[in-house]
């Protein structure tokens, strides 16, 4: 279902003083956007993302090209007992394939002068070997398929799904810290104008028993019991006004604006059929949408890979290693010179055994327990995510109902106001219960205003968990 919103509650915002500079009216829409622009944490988060990205290049490189190069001089005893300079030089290039096989090509040269003459007839003194190589490697148990790079890209790409799943999940947490703020700072600013409103009643009737005081007709105790109840209310909404500049700028650090930017929250509200029936459907969106579950889902990848790659390792190694390559020896032999060019090759079987085979198991083991936990994992998960979806859905419906409760209570308590102010003009009505009429009044007003925040916010935390709540 596309999460849409419909203004709500616009004539219940409030009233801010005619000298207040330009005030920024703010959604939570927009204030979520804002937190994912500029809030320092997100910033922290797609660096990690970027750090796990990093991984794969890794392990891509390890079917690369590999060259490899020595060279040296040494100076010792032939086997004939003379002196003999050497010196060499040799170079190789190899690769390891995808399937797992390696091939390489490596040539070397080597010159060897013996000041004592040629070791035997015919063989030049200095002599001059050349040896050029071409190898192939092929591995039928350990290794074959190179799991070793497979599975490392499958552990590597998995890396960077669980980083973005922290991302979201990071997301997610600043998001409903935001949700929190935003509509206890709503409530707040509805308590303020409910405290404005019920200092304007109070005024209006010290200013009505004052006259009546003057004429007469009532007695200094009830202007002193109203002047009373004006000082309350003014203190009540001095010690609102404090928290809410608290508020404000816990908003404006989220929003990434000046601390003092005078902000004016809106309330919209999504409106929707909601009932037992769908909390199937929401489940369903929930656990798509799951940055834990995500999370585990990526490490469930990456204990199967592991598992290849520890199960690889405990299979004994059978190699079949072929060679073929040329040979040179050139040089001058006294008598004349010789430069002999011959062809060079092999094949072999090599096979290797661990006779202890405990460390092998126990990381194998140590691998599927981590498969088996990470399961359960994510069962757990799934388990949590219903039975929060099926509370929130159950506290929404007997919200609405309570909403439609106090807006009956409030409309009664309205009418009680207005028949109490006629009564008490008319004389019949003392001022004391004049005055606890008036606090009924306004303890309605604010009960309604509460309950309707209340279900913003349990819609806010339904469209969060489902993933429908960033703009």
């Amino acid at each position: 279902m596309k999460f849409f919103f419909l203004s709500l509650f616009s004539a219940s915002l409030l009233i801010f003083p005619a000298f207040a500079i330009a005030i920024e009216e703010l959604t939570l829409g927009q204030l979520l956007q804002r937190m994912l622009d500029n809030y320092p944490d997100m910033i922290l988060a797609d660096l990690d993302v970027e750090h796990a990205r990093q991984e794969l290049p890794q392990i891509e490189s390890q079917i690369g090209l590999v060259l490899r190069g020595k060279s040296g001089y040494s100076r010792d005893l032939s086997f004939i007992g003379t002196s003999s300079d050497n010196f060499s030089v040799a170079g190789e290039l190899n690769r390891t394939l995808i399937t797992g096989e390696r091939i390489g090509l490596s040539a070397s040269y080597r010159r060897e002068d013996n000041s004592g003459g040629s070791f035997f007839r015919g063989y030049p003194n200095p002599a001059n070997n050349i040896n050029i190589d071409l190898n192939y490697r092929k591995p039928f148990w350990r290794g074959e398929g190179n799991p070793e790079f497979n599975q490392g890209l499958i552990i590597a790409g998995t890396r960077v799904d669980i980083a973005q799943a922290n991302r979201r999940e990071r997301q997610d947490q600043l998001a409903s810290q935001v949700v929190d703020l935003f509509y206890s700072a709503l409530f707040t600013r509805y308590r303020i104008e409910n405290s404005q409103y019920a200092i304007d009643r109070a005024r209006r009737l010290k200013k009505y028993i004052g006259k009546r005081v003057q004429l007469g007709l009532a007695e200094e105790k009830d202007r002193l019991q109203a002047e009373a109840r004006l000082r309350a209310e003014q203190a009540s909404w001095q010690s609102l006004q404090l928290i809410w500049k608290q508020q404000q700028v816990a908003l404006n650090r989220f929003s990434g604006k000046p601390w003092d930017n005078e902000i004016r929250p809106l309330s919209l509200l999504e409106t929707f059929p909601l009932s037992a029936s769908d909390i199937d459907s929401f489940v369903a969106d929930a656990v798509l949408h799951s940055p834990a579950l995500n999370r585990e889902q990526g490490r469930l990848e990456i204990a199967r890979a592991m598992i290849e790659q520890r199960r690889n390792a405990h299979r004994n190694t059978l190699d079949l290693v072929v060679s073929a390559g040329i040979r040179n020896l050139a040089g001058d032999t006294g008598g004349g010179s010789l430069n002999k060019t011959d062809l060079a090759g092999g094949v072999n079987i090599e096979y290797q055994r661990a006779l202890d085979h405990r460390g092998f198991d126990a990381a194998l083991y140590q691998a599927q327990l981590e498969r088996d936990r990470v399961l359960q994992e994510m069962e757990n998960i799934r388990y949590q995510l219903r039975y929060r979806i099926s509370g929130l859905v159950a506290e929404i419906v007997e919200n609405r109902q309570t909403v439609q409760t106090h807006e009956q209570r409030l409309a009664s308590e309205t009418a009680k106001y207005h028949e109490s102010e006629r009564l008490y003009r008319e004389a019949h009505m003392d001022t004391n219960i004049m005055i606890q009429h008036e606090a009924e009044l306004q303890a309605a007003e604010l009960a309604l205003q509460q309950q309707r925040v209340e279900l913003l916010k349990r819609y806010a935390t339904l469209a969060l968990l489902r993933g429908k709540l960033y703009p």
